[in-house]
Formats: C-alpha cells, sequence, structure tokens
C-alpha cells in the first residue's frame, strides 16, 4: 500500500512554530522542542535531529500540519505508556511499509497495550514490531478521534481539539492552520482578544453570526492549559 501525496500548496500545509504546536496540542513547548530537534547523544528519550521535516532556523524554525499531528500521536502514545524506543522504532517501520514522511498522521493508527498497531481494513491489523504479523481481532477505537483523515492519502485533515462535539477545529487549509471556529477563519485567538477587551459573548456571536456557543468553545479552548 502507497499513501497518496496530499497537496503541496503552502497555504493548505499550516505554519506552526514550537509555540504554536505548544498551545494546541497543550503540551510543554520543551518537550515538543526536544521531539523537533532532537539531541546530539543517542538518547531513547528524544528523536534524532532531521527526524521531522522542518524549515527555518532557531526560534524561527516551523513545520507544516502532518508533523503536528505527528506530535500529537507521538503524545498519546507516550502517555498510553509506549515507550520512545517503541515509538521511534514503530514510526520508521511504517514510514517503510507505507511509503509516506508522515506516518504518524496515517489514518488507523492506534495502540492495545504497549503493541503498536496499524489498521488494514475492517478486520485485519498489522502488529508492527512483530514482523508484520497480523492480528484478526475486533478494531480498537483509534486514540485519535478527534482527527478528520483524507479518503486520497489516508493522511489526516483536520484536528478537533475539543472533540468533534465542538466546533474548535485546526485546518490547514483555513487562517494557516490557526485553530478557527469550524467552517469560517474566524481565529479563537481573535474571539479571545475580544472577549478580554470587554466584548459580551452574545455581542462577539452577532458580529460574526455564529452561535454563542461557538464563541463559548473558543474561550474553553484558549483557556486550557498545557499538560
Amino acid at each position: 500500500m502507497i499513501a497518496a501525496k496530499p497537496s503541496t500548496a503552502p497555504w493548505t500545509q499550516g505554519v506552526y512554530l514550537i509555540p504554536d504546536a505548544a498551545r494546541i496540542l497543550r503540551l510543554p513547548a520543551s518537550v515538543l522542542r526536544s521531539w523537533i530537534s532532537g539531541r546530539p547523544t543517542e538518547n531513547s528519550r528524544y528523536f534524532p535531529a532531521g527526524e521531522f521535516a522542518t524549515e527555518g532556523d532557531g526560534k524561527d524554525r516551523h513545520f507544516g500540519f502532518h508533523s503536528l499531528i505527528e506530535l500529537f500521536t507521538i503524545a498519546q502514545l507516550r502517555q498510553r505508556g509506549i515507550p520512545m524506543t517503541a515509538v521511534r522504532q514503530a514510526r520508521a517501520e511504517l514510514m517503510e511499509r507505507f511509503n509516506t514522511p508522515h506516518p504518524f498522521a496515517l489514518e488507523g493508527l492506534m495502540t492495545s497495550g504497549r503493541t503498536l498497531i496499524k489498521s488494514l481494513n475492517e478486520e485485519i491489523l498489522l502488529e508492527l514490531g512483530t514482523a508484520g504479523q497480523t492480528a484478526f481481532n475486533k478494531v480498537l477505537e483509534p486514540f485519535c478521534a478527534g482527527l478528520d483523515f483524507d479518503a486520497a492519502s489516508s493522511l489526516a485533515k483536520r484536528y478537533f481539539p475539543l472533540g468533534r462535539d465542538k466546533p474548535v477545529v485546526v485546518d490547514p487549509r483555513r487562517a494557516f492552520g490557526r485553530p478557527v471556529i469550524e467552517g469560517t477563519n474566524l481565529t479563537t485567538e481573535t474571539i479571545m482578544s475580544l472577549l478580554r477587551g470587554g466584548e459580551t459573548v452574545e455581542n462577539v456571536a452577532d458580529s460574526f453570526q455564529i452561535d454563542p456557543d461557538a464563541v463559548l468553545a473558543a474561550k474553553a479552548f484558549e483557556q486550557m492549559k498545557a499538560a
């Protein structure tokens, strides 16, 4: 299976600095920086330098939406007790098997205990780290339930940081990937700035012709703290 290549148009890829990613994913910037930059020694807690495609240097180093989702996936796996050595090995295996530079943004990635599994179809699962052994099990609920995937490439295309029942979405095709109200280019940051400036929820909703619940969702997202 070869993953189709997504559009490379720059305005559809999203642009994220480390602080941007930390705010969206609610993860410490220092952790994301270690994963993106790597370390000169062979420390299993980090990815090697250059493992993720980035542009720019120093504080201007940035990356696209699929790298953002890979960082999200790594964080999810680490929270489930998967050792970083296993995470790195699984990523390398997925990269080779599915011919994609962003394997942790693929649809169907899931975990059972400390085994990484990639769904091949509704019933067949590929157990990574077991020489490609397949397991015929009931499909596990993907931990990436807040993601939408592209049908052609099988790569993530949108991320709902508060869950699908809330209208806050990270879509690289809108506002350069900043969190927005679904279906608009209105960023959550803009809404929060207006609320902090004294505008009421009702006034903001009326001004932008959106539901007051969307304003409250934007406020909730902006007030979330990093893990």
